[in-house]
């Protein structure tokens, strides 16, 4: 366990030193004008500013599961007798918000796939999991 947090925290702090963190993901914005001065030209901007926006989403939202995962994996390998309560605010808070983009997103774009299982207890093959765990 500890070699694999060792990976997800690597990982994170790679996210966070490259142009793809959150925080340089925002500084990196073309104005409007620089498209040109036509319709097509406002709706290519729009559509910028979109996949801007989406991209900056997706950046934090990986960060956050990335630490969601070492936070967790840490926890795990010392058989939650460490998870201290500002770990488990950081996981409720990083939770509640993966949920409300997914929530957004379904509003959105409406539901596609099979039915969402009421437990979470999923094998990964669309079958639930037996009593006892996967």
């Amino acid at each position: 366990m500890q070699e694999f947090k060792k990976r997800v925290d690597r990982l994170l702090t790679e996210l966070d030193k490259s142009t793809a963190a959150h925080g340089k993901l925002g500084e990196q914005k073309v104005a409007a004008t620089a498209y040109g001065e036509f319709d097509q030209a406002k709706m290519l901007a729009e559509a910028y500013n979109k996949a801007h926006s989406r991209l900056q989403l997706l950046s934090r939202t990986l960060g956050e599961q990335l630490e969601a995962m070492g936070i967790t994996v840490a926890a795990a390998d010392g058989d939650y007798q460490e998870m201290d309560q500002e770990h488990a605010r950081r996981l409720k808070a990083i939770q509640a918000r993966t949920s409300k983009y997914y929530e957004q997103y379904q509003k959105e774009h409406g539901h596609k796939g099979g039915e969402k299982p009421d437990d979470g207890a999923e094998t990964g093959n669309g079958k639930q999991a037996e009593d006892g765990g996967i």
